[in-house]
């Protein structure tokens, strides 16, 4: 009984550092998710400041449909591209809809989110499906940056610029290549998501994008009922799915700790 309680004890504090570390990094990256994505290149991988950006369709800049954030600036003091190659974005997942409570595959009113390239190309993420060619963001300046603004609109149904209140969240992997190709000579390693406003509050509209950051994690947190599953962390060498409830005060108390038996 004291063995299980000792390593109950260290799940949980293992559990606690996890999340405390999470929720200042949330903390620590508003300002990153609120701005420009800022790559840079080294060899052949592409890195960015944050895999999560936030934009709203209701900016002044816009309107209430459509938006230029987050801008594209390469640091070009971290690592510059290549000039005259093309920067450029491949869609990799369907549009996802925050409907208050949690993310969905499903969105009220048939809505999709159209990027328009630098080549006036318009590149689709719906429910169902996303566009299957790369966008292109521009061409890459005489020093080897960078800055530019794409447009984001959303649809109705009816092919009418319009969205029913909530957030959507797009993904996209940045990738380098010579002109006129879709070989990559550059790609970054994991996807970056885009979380968008359309007609929440602030506040709302955080919780969305705080929740944003669990999505394609090791963790599934329901905003609704304040449960945090993570579905493997290790303890002197034992690997357990954990689950948390949120008690408030960014604390969360551990309520289930099952071990993982690993088929071979």
């Amino acid at each position: 009984m004291i063995k299980q309680l000792k390593i109950v004890g260290n799940i949980a504090a293992l559990v606690l550092l996890f999340v405390t570390a999470n929720a200042a990094a949330e903390d620590d990256n508003h300002d990153l998710h609120a701005g420009d994505i800022r790559p840079w290149r080294a060899g052949a991988e592409i890195f960015v400041n944050s895999t999560l950006f936030e934009a709203d369709f209701g900016d002044l800049s816009g309107g209430p449909f459509v938006t230029d954030d987050p801008g594209i600036d390469v640091n070009i003091q971290e690592g510059a591209f290549t000039p005259g190659n093309w920067l450029r974005f491949q869609p990799v997942s369907q549009l996802l809809y925050w409907d208050g409570t949690q993310w969905s595959e499903a969105v009220p009113n048939g809505e999709r989110i159209e990027i328009t390239d630098a080549l006036s190309n318009a590149i689709s993420f719906s429910a169902n499906s996303v566009s299957e060619s790369a966008g292109v963001i521009g061409e890459i300046d005489s020093s080897g940056g960078l800055h530019t603004h794409l447009s984001f609109k959303i649809f109705d149904a009816s092919n009418t610029p319009n969205g029913s209140a909530g957030a959507y969240r797009i993904q996209f992997k940045l990738f380098e290549s010579s002109p006129q190709s879709d070989t990559s000579v550059s790609i970054t390693a994991s996807p970056i998501a885009i979380v968008l406003n359309r007609g929440l509050e602030t506040e709302n509209f955080e919780l969305a994008v705080s929740a944003a950051d669990y999505l394609d994690e090791n963790t599934v947190f329901v905003a609704e009922t304040g449960a945090l599953t993570i579905k493997r962390v290790k303890v002197s060498g034992t690997a357990y799915t954990v689950k948390m409830q949120y008690i408030g005060n960014n604390q969360f108390q551990l309520v289930e700790a099952d071990e993982v038996i690993d088929e071979h």
